[in-house]
């Protein structure tokens, strides 16, 4: 059987506590995780939870566990009925965050659907398209699938090609060794199109009048269906936001940022696109401007994410591929959502893609790019050290600057827990 490789709904509330980090005193944070999304209504198949207070401590053997308000005797979840159960914890008077969970019979196919997340990749070894099985209800069971590619059955649920081909390849899968009825064509090509995509950094602080002109270009980017604009804000050192939020580590990144930009640390609103140390305009600045750049823009490299969350240590695997050999450096940065603060001027405001890493550092690691010879990087982030406020709301970003110019040449976003293709 194949584990679906998404995350599962973290944790919300205020900032782990640890040496030296600022934090919310007031809000302690309890995580629920499950081992999968779905299982088998047989009373063999299932379900593990596991309990995090604060950010890394395992409190599950002493956490009350929950299904659908049912105390659970033991951290193993089983049952013989089909159906959606909502499961919790509560450990020292706090209530973690809920997770729905599917128990599916296995001697029923009907309803079941295959689903990839494109059909058509870069056959290059690093591109690959993401297989789930749903429910008719939408529930994903994808646990208890297997899938194949023209007859061969898959390592995973995620297919991925070196070999170019003119006919399409066909993808099929089983739930619990039943056939589903649906077949997926997956044409793997090199002459597949990358999408180009706009790197936006702002240097912001909640106690500045002027930077709500780029919050609201940001926040009319962010309703793109198709966002070909990646933005990241940086709270410099003189943002109130470290009254309450972020650790002394983000701060600190923040600072190198400013440096490696030649920034005053109090200077704010500055918005630099595509690692450009020119600063744009941010007051002439538009959101049309910025997705005909990404339109118009190369579209040589490319980049997959996929991450995980285990215990307080958010692991980030990168691939790059390239239609082109060159020289340059790979970056990635940790952003988070839903942290809400008062901004000058607007009022309570959500603090839309926060800074608050990057690694291995603001100008990233050189690596040489070679015409389809992905390249592949891994990093981690801790959660503890970085005083995350939620998990939940993290993503990463992902992106690839020319040495022949300093430029970024495409960047990509995932959230946490996410698995993304080119």
């Amino acid at each position: 059987m194949v584990q679906h490789h998404g995350w599962n709904d973290l944790v919300g509330g205020g900032c782990s506590s640890g040496n030296g980090k600022e934090q919310d005193p007031l809000t302690s944070t309890l995580a629920l995780t499950v081992s999968k999304q779905s299982l088998l209504a047989d009373g063999e198949d299932k379900i593990v939870l596991t309990v995090h207070y604060n950010g890394t401590e395992d409190v599950t053997a002493k956490a009350e566990l929950f299904a659908n308000d049912q105390s659970l005797a033991t951290s193993e979840f089983t049952t013989t009925t089909p159906g959606s159960y909502t499961l919790k914890a509560v450990y020292d008077g706090v209530t973690s965050n809920t997770i729905t969970i599917t128990a599916v019979s296995g001697e029923d196919v009907n309803g079941i659907t295959l689903q990839a997340s494109k059909t058509a990749i870069y056959a290059d070894g690093g591109d690959f398209t993401v297989l789930t099985l749903k429910t008719r209800e939408g529930y994903d069971v994808t646990a208890q699938g297997t899938f194949f590619a023209n007859g061969e059955q898959l390592q995973s649920n995620r297919y991925s090609s070196t070999k170019g081909s003119l006919a399409p390849v066909q993808i099929t899968a089983k739930f619990n060794g039943l056939d589903v009825d649906n077949s997926i064509a997956v044409t793997a090509s090199s002459s597949y199109t990358f999408t180009n995509r706009v790197l936006l950094e702002d240097v912001t602080k909640t106690n500045c009048q002027y930077c709500p002109t780029v919050i609201k270009l940001i926040d009319e980017l962010r309703k793109d269906a198709q966002p070909l604009v990646v933005p990241l804000s940086i709270h410099n050192s003189n943002s109130s936001i470290y009254s309450t939020y972020y650790s002394l580590t983000t701060r600190q990144f923040a600072d190198n940022f400013c440096e490696y930009f030649g920034l005053n640390k109090s200077v704010a609103p500055k918005v630099f696109i595509n690692r450009n140390k020119k600063a744009a305009n941010h007051d002439t600045l538009t959101a049309d401007e910025l997705r005909a750049m990404a339109i118009n823009g190369p579209k040589d490299v490319a980049i997959a994410l996929e991450s995980t969350l285990e215990g307080s240590t958010i692991t980030v695997k990168v691939t790059v591929g390239s239609k082109k050999d060159f020289s340059g450096k790979l970056v990635v940065a940790l952003a988070e959502n839903g942290i809400m603060a008062e901004q000058q001027t607007m009022g309570r405001t959500e603090m839309y893609r926060m800074m608050r890493a990057y690694a291995p550092s603001i100008e990233g690691e050189s690596k040489s790019f070679r015409t389809n010879n992905p390249v592949c990087y891994t990093t981690t982030f801790d959660v503890q050290n970085l005083a995350l406020a939620n998990t939940a709301n993290c993503e990463v970003i992902a992106f690839v600057t020319d040495d022949a110019d300093g430029l970024c040449v495409n960047v990509q976003f995932a959230k946490v827990g996410e698995i993304k293709g080119y």
